[in-house]
């Protein structure tokens, strides 16, 4: 759907051709679940349940990154889980090492975009 010329679109078209903006809209149960998600996350429990969730993403982005978690070495099921069980307790050992060594953690990254805004 193409929103169509009015007194206002100056105030929300932007380009310099003047195109039509395009309205996507999404179907209701799409919308209301995702609308009902967002206000789960807003609330104190969900920021604390999304905290679990920022620190096993953390955790399999330094296997992906330092153990190449992302590809096994071996065939079979259980091979594959033998050398994840390994990677776990490297990394373990490691943060042991770390912590013990008094070397703080890592900062959190900032996007490239994000550092434009800066």
């Amino acid at each position: 759907m193409d929103c169509a010329a009015c007194p206002t679109r100056g105030k929300c078209v932007r380009s310099d051709a003047g195109r039509a903006r395009t309205l996507v809209l999404q179907e209701r149960t799409q919308y209301e679940a995702l609308r009902n998600t967002r206000e789960q996350m807003a609330g104190d429990e969900g920021r604390k349940e999304y905290q679990k969730r920022a620190g096993v993403e953390g955790s399999l982005s330094e296997g992906i990154r330092r153990c190449g978690l992302r590809y096994a070495r071996y065939r079979g099921l259980a091979k594959t889980h033998l050398q994840h069980l390994a990677t776990a307790a490297a990394m373990d050992v490691t943060r042991a090492v770390n912590h013990l060594q008094g070397k703080p953690l890592a900062p959190t990254r900032t996007s490239r975009f994000a550092r434009l805004y800066d």
